[in-house]
């Protein structure tokens, strides 16, 4: 194997590698979700159906949620708005809400679920959505048990904010939801003026007020997040940190803005450039911004810049090396000839007793556990034969040397020829493992070739 080949085949595996690693420092945790409904190939009207939220959370510590998901069957169902749990830090957990009643058959398909979180690598809000699942609910619509109301349940439970109502085609009225997390109930209690109206049946609990009741929680929260703006734009610490920024050629981005309690919301103001990011982070606790920081760059972060530092610098050594080798070997083997059978006719050089040496030396490369260097020795030996057997000037390649055998019909020849060549380029391109009884094989064809 020619010294400009290795060096290629060291530069793939470098630039592959390189490749491997910079997509494994570019993929980030995150929460995975997938929707299952317990047995849903067999489904008739009038069983319970429940229907799981399946995670796994990579982050090793609890991890505050937001869900919304719709699972509606017919006319009966759940509408979740949002609602605020928290995953336990565990790899893998599951979710299940109270079962749904299906009163009437057909196929049905039930929403994707999509998850809202804050990233601890990152400190950035993400969201994460699950899979669709389809469902076929047989059996008799007509039967007792499909003529039972049918009724769309709508939560809203985040924020200290907790709206629920039941939309029945005849009536209204209140309903409950429970949660099972890892065998345990949870749920919201009731709190605030809101939630004692709902609970003693003083609001009005149809589609219509809901939506309204909805539309003016958001409102509030959009005039609290920018009450928080103008406040923390008008803070001396972030003004200094948000200038420093600037001046490095930061650019800021969407703040993000996380509830902790109802008196305290987390802030994250990013800040981008074409390579980093930077954050400023602070609290909004009781009306007044406090511990405003300036974060910088996150072990993660270091480490990255640090592994991409010493790839590019490996790949710069491979290449100056690679360099180096191609004009020492590459081209100063393009500029040698083997010497003009004019010259040096075949009868005044003992071409086969040079092939013959060239065998020994690979049996005794061998011996001595070199075995790449070995099959080189054969695949030269073999070449340098035929490039004096044949009357050439000038040490051929193995496609040469094949053309140029297939072109003589010398099947005979020509396969044996192949199958030494074959064999010793897969061995030193280190896609093959070499076997002693191979390597003998090899010079018993080669020596019965030498004649």
């Amino acid at each position: 194997m020619s010294a400009w080949r290795k060096t290629m085949a060291i530069l793939v595996v470098v630039v592959f590698l390189f490749v491997l690693a910079v997509t494994a420092v570019s993929a980030a945790e995150t929460l995975e979700v997938r929707k299952i409904v317990q047995n849903a190939d067999d489904i008739t009207v009038g069983d319970d159906v429940t229907i799981l939220l399946n995670f796994k959370n990579p982050f090793q510590q609890e991890i505050p949620i937001q869900i919304v998901d719709r699972n509606v069957i017919g006319n009966n169902g759940l509408d979740i708005q949002c609602l605020e749990a928290t995953l336990p830090a565990m790899d893998e957990l599951v979710l299940a809400y109270e079962p749904i009643v299906p009163f009437k058959a057909g196929k049905y398909t039930l929403d994707a679920a999509a998850i809202s979180f804050t990233n601890p690598n990152t400190g950035d809000r993400e969201a994460v959505e699950s899979n669709i699942v389809s469902i076929e609910v047989k059996g008799d619509s007509t039967t007792p048990q499909a003529q039972q109301k049918q009724g769309i349940t709508t939560i809203y439970r985040c924020g200290g904010t907790n709206i629920q109502s039941t939309s029945y085609s005849a009536s209204s009225t209140s309903s409950s939801l429970n949660i099972r997390m890892g065998g345990q109930q949870s749920g919201s209690q009731q709190q605030g003026s809101v939630e004692q109206r709902v609970a003693n049946n003083q609001l009005n609990q149809n589609s219509g007020q809901l939506k309204k009741e909805l539309e003016q929680e958001l409102q509030k929260q959009q005039e609290l997040e920018e009450q928080i703006s103008k406040e923390l734009a008008n803070n001396s610490e972030f003004q200094q940190y948000d200038a420093q920024l600037r001046a490095a050629g930061f650019n800021q981005t969407q703040p993000s803005f996380n509830p902790i309690t109802q008196n305290h919301t987390q802030i994250t103001v990013p800040y981008r450039n074409e390579s980093a990011e930077r954050k400023i982070k602070a609290d909004y606790i009781h009306g007044t911004i406090q511990n405003v920081t300036l974060e910088e760059s996150t072990p993660e972060e270091k480490a990255e810049s640090k592994l991409l530092w010493w790839l590019l610098i490996l790949i710069a050594v491979v290449f100056v090396t690679g360099w180096y080798l191609y004009e020492k070997y590459y081209k100063s083997a393009q500029r040698q000839e083997l010497p003009p059978i004019a010259v040096e006719s075949a009868q005044t050089v003992d071409y086969v007793g040079d092939a013959r040496r060239m065998v020994e030396e690979a049996e005794f490369l061998f011996q001595n556990n070199r075995e790449k260097d070995a099959y080189e020795k054969i695949s030269r030996a073999i070449r340098f034969y035929f490039a004096y057997k044949l009357g050439l000037n000038t040490e051929l390649l193995n496609t040469e040397l094949l053309n140029t055998l297939s072109a003589k019909r010398d099947l005979d020849t020509y396969s044996e020829v192949k199958s030494c060549l074959d064999l010793c380029g897969k061995v030193e391109f280190a896609s093959y493992k070499s076997k002693e009884k191979d390597f003998h094989k090899v010079v018993e064809i080669t020596k019965a070739i030498i004649v």
